[in-house]
């Protein structure tokens, strides 16, 4: 899979991308090859600014990958599997080399959150249409700017292929590590520790690798010994000892050919990964794996080298050679480091100016602890950013650079010290002016506001907390003491003045009112003895008359007593009388009784005598009677009058239990209906909620039905679907029946028509055809039945089947 992930834009896309963003944005990258460096016909090298443009986006730790080689090779398919990629860079069909000077891809690997791959693709070398100078160029070019060299060649490593390495002998001629005075040759051993690894990758290689003694050895192993002397090779020999001295870290790769046909591998790009050789994908893995797995990020001088300044690196060896002068590491680097230091101060002091005018200056006023807490985060991002290249401290230019950091950072805070001072101290005195102005100077121009001066103390007070908690800054304390206590004071004196002219106004007050209520006062007691001695006659009198009244009083109530205890003696004595009347009467009525019995007893002795004297008897009995009836009639009425109190008692008596009777009842019929009420609105409570649960279970027994309803019209169509693709399968299996049966028709009609091939030779295929078109016809009777299941008895479709019988024929 490929390890690019971003998005594909143009190279002017992304040019103008990055030209409005800034280092801290999202890199903005091109997904296709760009031209890094351009060579003209003249010999001329030339940046192009669309590949810069790319490359000064990249942030953090970068590892070069650059690929040269004879044209044709397959190197531009190398870089390609390095990105995971059939088509990426460009691979040409002819003898023409496809790549111009040199390329790189404009989406950078992404080996870690600040580490990027970039890749190198270079033009051919020992091209027509290239001079051996123009050659040189190339291979100096890849070689100073990658961190990991890959060599491509054809076959194993002969004399031709050593051959084809000349240009390394003329590396120590054209790249210098320091400026020389004189012309004296720079040994190879002062280039290797800024060259980068070799890899040389052999292509189409198909040798057993073993020693001369047949043993296997190892790809390294066979590298080692195609570079050891040879004797009478002088040449030869010291070609491989400069490849030894400047690429102490070397290894070798084999690939066997990816493809068997000329044709394929001139369109090698066009065919699918999946279809080259398999031994080929998996040396071409491994060799994606080696490379991966050796990167290491470029550095010069101990210091990693970023994006940006790769750019002015290719741009300082471009100048060099534009100029016919010889590359010199360190003058470039020197002139890199420069340049990137004065980015990095750039940078560094537009993160400080940046965080400080966020954090800051859009916030001010603030105090001094918290400014300082700022200035310290500020400083420590800035000088993040001025050490992420990690240059050599003891390098003079990089002091310079960072003295001048320091003194840059110095300035802007003390700017922004002093923008803090005077902004705290327009807000302080602000702030101040009118909280005096609200709290207590409107309050001191009205008369009588304070009335004593704690309540000008708790103003003041409350002031003072509002101030502290509305205003920041290093003038906070200054504007308290020299513009609020100055204001205090004034304030304290306004107010003794006020509460002293007051209290004078109140004291001349107080003496003409004391004077006008003792002059009241005199009148007052004079009056009051006046109306004293007036009262005192008039209570005299008073005294007099109530004293009369009180003895009038005393005589009526002995009076009343008198009259209550003769009313009472004689009710008593009446009550007596009554009494022995009562006495007499009953002893009169059995005086009488009695009388009444002797009398009868008298008359029946008379009657039984003489009969005389009846008249007589007869009268007194007659007063007796009389006597009687009436004391009878008073009994009587004394006895109806006792009876009808109490009757009237026990009247009243029933009356009272009826009525409390009717209470009772009416309390109870009252509990009752009240209880007969609750019952039926519990009882209607009851229905109502069993109702409203009966309505819930149908709501949710109808969701149930309509989902069950739903279900069913999901299973129904599904039902319908599998119908309907049965159907179709029956049609289908129907025509490849008869497809079948038309093939074995035609391999029968094909057969009988071979020349010399008929008779008892063909005769087993016949048999085994016409089995088969058996086999179809009951196939299709099965499947106009609708029954499946294999055909031809599961072994093969029919028309494998009649392609097996038609390839079993001899000499077809």
């Amino acid at each position: 899979s490929s390890p690019l992930a971003l998005s594909i834009r143009s190279a002017d896309e992304c040019m103008a991308a990055s030209a409005g963003k800034g280092s801290q944005d999202a890199a903005t990258y091109y997904s296709g090859p760009l031209q890094l460096i351009r060579i003209d016909d003249d010999g001329k090298c030339h940046l192009e600014e669309n590949a810069a443009c790319i490359l000064n986006q990249i942030q953090g730790r970068i590892a070069v990958v650059g690929v040269a080689g004879l044209y044709r090779t397959g190197k531009s398919f190398l870089l390609n599997r390095l990105l995971g990629l059939q088509e990426g860079f460009e691979i040409g069909p002819s003898v023409n080399p496809c790549t111009k000077g040199l390329w790189i891809w404009g989406q950078p690997v992404q080996l870690a959150p600040d580490y990027h791959c970039i890749l190198i693709d270079t033009e051919g070398l020992g091209s027509t249409q290239r001079t051996a100078s123009c050659d040189m160029q190339i291979f100096s070019l890849c070689i100073l700017l990658s961190s990991y060299f890959i060599y491509n060649s054809m076959g194993a490593i002969d004399e031709q292929a050593i051959d084809d390495l000349h240009l390394v002998l003329h590396l120590a001629k054209h790249i210098h590590v320091k400026t020389k005075k004189g012309q004296e040759a720079e040994r190879a051993s002062e280039l290797s520790q800024y060259f980068p690894n070799l890899l040389w990758v052999l292509r189409d290689f198909h040798l057993r690798l073993a020693d001369s003694k047949g043993a296997t050895i190892t790809e390294r192993e066979y590298l080692e010994d195609s570079l050891k002397p040879l004797p009478g090779q002088d040449e030869k020999n010291k070609l491989r000892e400069v490849i030894k001295d400047l690429f102490k870290e070397r290894d070798c790769v084999t690939i066997v050919r990816p493809v068997a046909e000329e044709s394929d591998l001139r369109n090698i790009q066009r065919l699918p990964y999946e279809s080259l050789r398999p031994q080929f994908r998996t040396q071409v893995e491994a060799f994606v794996r080696k490379v991966y797995m050796s990167l290491k990020p470029k550095k010069i001088e101990g210091a990693f080298v970023s994006g940006t300044m790769f750019v002015n690196l290719a741009s300082e060896y471009c100048k060099a050679m534009n100029n016919s002068a010889v590359p010199t590491i360190q003058s470039a680097w020197t002139s890199v480091v420069q340049h990137q230091l004065r980015l990095c101060l750039k940078d560094a002091v537009q993160i400080y100016r940046a965080r400080m005018n966020d954090t800051a200056m859009q916030h001010l006023p603030m105090s001094e602890d918290k400014l300082r807490e700022f200035h310290k985060s500020a400083k420590g991002e800035a000088l993040k950013v001025f050490l992420a290249p990690r240059f050599e401290a003891n390098d003079p230019k990089f002091r310079e650079y960072r003295a001048e950091l320091a003194s840059r950072i110095k300035q802007l805070q003390d700017h922004v010290k002093v923008e803090n001072v005077s902004t705290s101290t327009r807000q302080c005195e602000r702030f101040a002016t009118e909280l005096f102005s609200r709290k207590i100077e409107n309050k001191l121009s009205v008369r009588g506001s304070y009335q004593n001066f704690e309540q000008l103390l708790q103003d003041w007070d409350q002031l003072r907390k509002s101030y502290l908690e509305q205003t920041a800054g290093p003038a906070q304390t200054d504007v308290l003491a020299s513009w609020i206590f100055p204001r205090m004071t004034e304030s304290v004196q306004k107010l003794w003045e006020e509460l002293r002219g007051t209290h004078d106004e109140r004291h001349t007050s107080m003496q003409r009112k004391l004077a006008e209520t003792e002059a009241r006062s005199t009148n007052v007691r004079d009056s009051l003895d006046n109306e004293r001695s007036k009262q005192s006659d008039g209570l005299e009198v008073a005294k007099r008359q109530w004293l009369a009244e009180r003895i009038d009083m005393e005589r009526q109530v002995e009076d009343a007593k008198r009259m209550l205890e003769e009313s009472t003696l004689r009710a008593s004595r009446e009550k007596a009388q009554l009494v022995d009347s009562e006495r007499t009467l009953r002893e009169q009525m059995k005086i009488l009784h009695e009388r009444l019995a002797s009398g009868a007893e008298t008359r029946r002795g008379a009657a039984e005598g003489s009969g005389l004297g009846s008249a007589g008897g007869h009268a007194d009995l007659q007063i007796l009677r009389d006597s009687m009836a009436t004391m009878m009639a008073e009994v009587r009425g004394m006895g109806m009058e006792k009876k009808q109190l109490e009757m009237k008692a026990e009247h009243e008596k029933q009356l009272i239990g009826l009525e409390r009777k009717f209470q009772r009842q009416l309390m109870d019929a009252r509990r009752k209906n009240e209880g007969l009420i609750e019952s039926l609105r519990q009882t209607y409570e009851d229905e109502v909620d069993g109702l409203k649960t009966f309505r819930s279970e149908l709501i949710v027994r109808n969701k149930d039905l309509e989902k069950e309803l739903e279900r069913a019209r999901g299973e129904a169509q599904v039902l319908r679907e599998r119908v309907s693709s049965a159907d179709s399968e029956r049609a289908l299996q129907k025509r490849f029946v008869e497809n079948a049966q038309r093939q074995s028709e035609l391999v029968t009609s094909f057969l009988e028509r071979v020349p010399g091939r008929g008779g008892t030779d063909l005769q087993p295929l016949r048999e085994e055809l016409g089995a088969l078109t058996a086999g179809a016809s009951d196939s299709a009777s099965r499947a106009a039945g609708g029954l499946r299941g294999p055909v031809n008895g599961g072994n093969m479709p029919y028309s494998a089947a009649n392609a097996a019988v038609f390839r079993s024929v001899p000499g077809v």
